[in-house]
């Protein structure tokens, strides 16, 4: 028997089953979080009340009030419980940079716990040595980073972009889904800690990695992790084919990006998604930073036969706009990228076909990305991809990012999918034409060629 989807829209899409595991859940299991105060109080209820395990990865946890708030929800029930056990993966560039961080303020926390709460700072490949040391902070986190974002309470998983801070909880819109599906949260716990095992814990250096060779890294690590997908691969596959498919009515394929470590799944099947879409069909794309890859730029307008519309933060809406030194230039880049992406639409001739739109909001940043998919002739989407990859050059080739393709054929997790959508896209304008008449510093145009892999 072979593993294939049931609903006949699906059906060209049986090709994913080769490529990542499948964990088939009900779609009442999941539920679609729409803005970051829902989050907020989402995470405090599951780490408050965790009987378990609190697994987490993000970029970094900030240090304000809502941050120490929820970090000492969860230290409390740590306290009160001694079956839970907490387990945090954050970068190390950006978990230690100035004198109050995420790691102080971790270990000002579990003082008296510490034996059950554990931190582990990635830290690329790329920064190993000397180049650590030459680089000024900020500055080298540019290199690349651990950029995963995922909470796991017990069995329940956000998968989300949205770090671990203040302006995540309150006026900057990213996007958040949970599911519960005790073996979705085993695989993303031990994901975790295939990353943690090659990073730095309590001021030391795992000793399952050499971290003076590079090659040593980047090879162990891919072994690791592909090894780890393999064994999902196998033991869900065996699992699917005695599954009851009413009660199972939506899959869940993690896709994992660690271009460092030559693992691409992410990049892979998002352009083989969008290659398989038929014409007549609609895909909706969105990120907070538009830098697309030239794959993605070709797939998009040479082999995705669907109309296209491309959600992106205006400058007003970029987290970097107003930012001191370089940084503050870093919107500026976005909005000439894509502007020659625009240029290319034009000579591709796909202007009936593909729509850029701009997120603009009073007050707010926008962060969302990820992708949603309507069949032709359908007002829902039946597929989305969420996680924290962008679709550029930073997510596929040096950052550590973590993503997730869902399949459904429930037509209430559809509708919900469109609400979310929806929602997101009330802020938005098309903006081809402002583009081009947008202005853009001349040193932004002068760098950005030689930076674009960095942003």
């Amino acid at each position: 028997m072979s593993l294939r989807f049931r609903p006949p829209e699906l059906q060209s899409f049986n090709w994913i089953f080769k490529d990542s595991p499948c964990f088939p859940v009900s779609a009442a299991k999941i539920n679609i979080i729409t803005n970051p105060k829902q989050f907020y109080e989402t995470l405090s209820e599951r780490f408050r009340f965790a009987k378990r395990r609190i697994s987490i990865a993000s970029l970094y946890i900030g240090t304000g009030e809502l941050e120490r708030k929820l970090l000492g929800f969860t230290i409390e029930n740590i306290k009160n419980n001694d079956n839970v056990k907490l387990n945090v993966l954050l970068d190390y560039q950006r978990g230690t940079r100035g004198e109050v961080n995420s790691l102080s303020l971790f270990t000002d926390f579990t003082n008296g716990v510490s034996d059950r709460c554990k931190l582990a700072l990635y830290q690329t490949p790329r920064l190993q040595g000397s180049l650590s040391k030459i680089l000024p902070s900020r500055y080298n986190e540019i290199v690349g980073l651990q950029h995963m974002k995922l909470y796991i309470s017990d069995n329940s998983v956000i998968l989300s972009g949205a770090n671990c801070s203040n302006d995540y909880f309150e006026k900057r819109q990213d996007r958040y889904i949970e599911i519960e599906d005790e073996d979705l949260a085993n695989f993303y716990c031990e994901l975790i800690d295939e990353v943690t095992n090659f990073s730095k814990l309590t001021g030391k250096v795992s000793s399952e990695i050499d971290k003076s060779s590079k090659e040593v890294a980047v090879k162990n690590l891919n072994q690791n992790v592909n090894k780890l997908i393999n064994k999902w691969k196998e033991q869900q596959n065996s699992k699917f084919m005695s599954l009851d498919l009413k009660a199972n009515d939506t899959w869940i394929f993690p896709l994992i990006q660690m271009g460092e470590f030559n693992i691409n799944l992410d990049e892979q099947a998002t352009c083989t998604i969008l290659e398989t879409l038929p014409k007549g069909g609609f895909v909706k794309l969105a990120t907070g930073y538009f830098n697309l890859t030239e794959k993605y730029s070709k797939t998009l307008l040479r082999n995705c036969k669907s109309n296209i519309s491309l959600l992106m933060a205006h400058p007003n809406a970029n987290g970097f706009m107003g930012a001191a030194g370089p940084a503050g230039g870093i919107p500026h880049a976005y909005s000439l990228i894509a502007r020659e992406f625009w240029q290319q639409v034009i000579e591709y001739n796909q202007i009936s076909r593909v729509q850029m739109l701009e997120y603009e909001r009073q007050g707010w940043t926008f962060h969302a990305k990820g992708l949603w998919y309507y069949p032709p002739g359908k007002q829902f989407p039946w597929i989305t991809i969420v996680g924290s990859a962008n679709l550029g050059e930073r997510s596929v080739k040096r950052d550590l990012e973590a993503q997730a393709a869902i399949f459904t054929s429930s037509t209430d997790l559809q509708r919900r999918l469109h609400d979310e959508c929806s929602k997101l896209h009330s802020y938005a304008t098309e903006c081809s034409n402002s583009l081009q008449e947008r202005q853009v510093p001349l040193w932004v145009r002068a760098t950005v060629g030689l930076f674009r892999t960095y942003f």
